[in-house]
């Protein structure tokens, strides 16, 4: 790293190699995200990676409130597998437990969530399977 510069206001670390398209590079100073926000980002992308989780994710966005019998019939998978899945993203703060009696219902708990798979899910799927 070389010596420090001020553009427009902004202290920048400069590399050996100077910047070869500033007009592209100076917008986006301070917009990139942190280290800190990359860490909390890849969280919950990799809480998505999972297929089971998304498509419970996805029948909640889609229903509001579903119990672990009628998530497990939805999703093919067995009530312990589902209950699993469901603990790891109560967890995380992704989806709340409403309890009747023995019976546990369950939401989405993140507006993130829900607004990226009721917005992006079901066009994505269909552009990629070319429907």
């Amino acid at each position: 790293m070389n010596t420090n510069s001020d553009i427009d206001g902004q202290i920048i670390e400069q590399c050996e190699t100077e910047c070869v398209c500033p007009e592209l590079v100076l917008p986006l100073i301070g917009r990139v995200a942190s280290p800190s926000e990359a860490e909390t980002a890849t969280k919950m992308f990799s809480l998505l990676s999972d297929p089971t989780r998304l498509r419970l994710l996805h029948a909640l966005s889609l229903s509001g409130e579903l119990c672990v019998c009628d998530l497990a019939f939805l999703i093919e998978a067995s009530q312990s597998a589902i209950s699993h899945q469901l603990s790891t993203l109560r967890a995380a703060g992704i989806v709340s437990r409403r309890k009747e009696g023995r019976t546990s219902f369950y939401a989405l708990d993140d507006e993130r969530i829900t607004e990226l798979l009721r917005e992006h899910m079901a066009s994505h799927v269909r552009t990629k399977s070319g429907a």
